[in-house]
């Protein structure tokens, strides 16, 4: 006698990206309500269960929903408008001055939903969302996409002096403390059946006093949320720290006491040795950015230690970060640069690689969100979040190795099907939970309203514009 599925996608390379990493290169994924019920052979699945809905996933692969680890929903809305050449400190001066400043509610919930529809096409499930000026509107306008969304308020109650530009937008500590726990409690039971919650969110990066970032580690503990602040991105911020407290900014968190296991710690390009061991010891996660790393110039080539991080047992996820300073969401190209750039910064063909960009992310995130036990892997009684990539394009021919070709030669163009809680919510790349053609209208709409408001000019280059 069969038992009975919901959902039975067969005939797949299967990356299960379980404990023992797993591949079934004819393997099945067997899906009842919102879990996994089984996984393993096509043969030995369809010989066990019989389902409502049968994909034949052949000549494709089917993974774990891809988790983006750091994203925004704000900065969508002014995606290539800042000059490329600012660097780090020059374009979030330009941005928090020019911008942020003119943005309504409409236009963040019109950038998050450009935002979850690019990141939803390219296989991510889950996002943590950092930080939003108005998030209250935009946690509730986000809802419908059907993904997994870990968002956060935008706040912060100093400047350091290379940030003198985003002093109108600060707030004082006591009301960084009030608008985040008046809106983590709101929110706390979450909302599309408990896909999108809240998490406590601070910027970082120099611009959050110390009794900030304490009482905001305590009010996470209380609610049993993350933790999340961007952190250690630019030697300026390092040389800031020592000059303030004697100790570099990881160092000046050990300190502080609020290292721990539901910390997310963004960028994180300037750590040293000690302060590897410091983050291993409490179990702080890591957000990888690489492509910010890169267009904002932090100089991660010099001094990112992200392969040691690993090494000494750290957990680095990834993210693809706002889509003004690293300009996409598609996490698989994430991947590929996660896996590459330090096989030439070291000089080392053995350093990350392509598994090692998989699991971080998948597993890895999943771990930093503090869903590991829910979401990451496919494995039997996790979450049914799993996606089903397509290989019969150019790009993945000839197909010897499809671990290499997802990470090195493919993008999340790819992805076919998307998965989450049991539910297609993409099927053959029709995404079925929202209307994408008004999603993108609005955020034209949004666009217009931008550029009139801000009076910043849409084509910003040294050629002749004719």
């Amino acid at each position: 006698m069969q038992e009975t599925a919901d959902l039975i996608v067969r005939n797949a390379t299967v990356l299960t990206v379980d404990p023992e990493r797993r591949v079934f290169t004819d393997g099945a994924v067997v899906v009842t309500k919102d879990r996994i019920k089984d996984v393993g052979k096509t043969a030995e699945i369809m010989k066990k269960y019989k389902a409502a809905k049968v994909i034949d996933a052949s000549e494709k692969i089917v993974m774990p929903g891809l988790i983006n680890s750091h994203i925004h929903f704000y900065h969508h809305m002014h995606k290539g408008l800042a000059a490329e050449n600012l660097g780090g400190w020059g374009w979030s001066n330009w941005v928090h001055s020019k911008i942020a400043p003119k943005l309504t509610a409409e236009d963040e919930i019109a950038g998050g939903l450009g935002v979850l529809v690019e990141t939803l096409r390219s296989g991510t499930t889950t996002v943590l969302e950092a930080g939003s000026y108005n998030p209250h509107e935009v946690i509730e306008g986000v809802a419908d996409v059907g993904m997994r969304a870990i968002i956060g308020i935008r706040l912060f109650d100093q400047v350091p002096a290379m940030a003198a530009a985003q002093a109108p937008l600060v707030e004082s500590t006591d009301t960084c403390l009030k608008r985040n726990e008046t809106f983590v409690t709101k929110y706390k039971k979450g909302l599309a059946d408990g896909r999108v919650m809240p998490h406590v969110c601070i910027i970082g990066s120099g611009r959050c006093s110390d009794p900030l970032i304490v009482e905001s580690k305590k009010m996470a503990d209380r609610h049993g949320m993350v933790f999340n602040m961007h952190f250690a991105r630019s030697a300026e911020e390092v040389a800031a720290s020592v000059e303030r407290t004697g100790r570099r900014p990881v160092e000046q968190l050990a300190h502080l006491g609020v290292l721990d296991k539901n910390v997310v710690l963004v960028h994180m390009i300037h750590v040293n040795e000690r302060e590897i061991g410091l983050l291993n010891e409490s179990g702080t996660n890591v957000a990888h950015c690489p492509a910010t790393a890169l267009k904002l110039v932090y100089g991660m080539w010099k001094t990112g230690t992200f392969p040691e991080m690993l090494k000494a047992g750290v957990n680095v996820c990834l993210g693809s970060d706002a889509s003004d300073c690293s300009n996409y969401q598609d996490i698989v190209r994430v991947m590929y640069l996660a896996a590459v750039l330090f096989k030439d910064y070291r000089l080392d063909a053995n350093q990350m690689g392509a598994e090692t960009a998989i699991e971080m992310a998948t597993i890895r995130g999943a771990r930093a969100l503090g869903l590991d036990k829910e979401i990451g892997s496919l494995e039997i009684g996790k979450k049914a979040d799993l996606i089903v990539i397509d290989m019969k394009g150019a790009e993945w021919l000839p197909r010897y190795n499809p671990i290499q070709n997802l990470v090195y030669s493919a993008s999340g163009n790819s992805v076919e099907t998307v998965i989450i809680d049991g539910r297609l919510v993409m099927e053959n790349r029709e995404i079925k939970t929202v209307d994408e053609e008004k999603i993108l209208a609005r955020v034209k709409k949004s666009s217009e309203g931008v550029l009139k408001r801000t009076g910043v000019s849409a084509f910003n280059t040294r050629w002749k514009i004719v």
